[in-house]
């Protein structure tokens, strides 16, 4: 979460320098509910306290603006056709959420 929120204020920035209208906040979804409520929460437990630094990088995004941070069910999380193996039905509808096309598929 804490390198996605960072990418995304370096994408701003370069869309910016660039002159590419952008729009804030960026959506960061999330399946992990413990992970969205540390990076909103700004009270820290004695649980949490290794993960400071990079929370408190994402909460500085939240508050300004530039991201907003979204719960997505594990099921329905696009991105893990890019981080896990995925069996063949899961696979083909994350690629269609994606809006992939198979360039090699005939034209009807």
């Amino acid at each position: 979460m804490s390198m996605a929120a960072k990418e995304m204020a370096w994408l701003s920035r370069l869309l910016e320098e660039i002159h590419v209208p952008f729009s804030p906040p960026a959506y960061l979804y999330c399946d992990n509910t413990a992970a969205l409520h540390i990076a909103s929460n700004s009270v820290f437990h004695e649980r949490t306290n290794h993960i400071e630094r990079d929370c408190h990088k994402v909460r500085e995004y939240i508050e300004k603006g530039l991201i907003k941070t979204m719960y997505v069910r594990t099921g329905q999380q696009v991105a893990d056709v890019l981080t896990k193996p995925l069996y063949p039905a899961p696979f083909r509808e994350n690629i269609r959420k994606m809006g992939v096309h198979n360039i090699f598929t005939p034209s009807s």
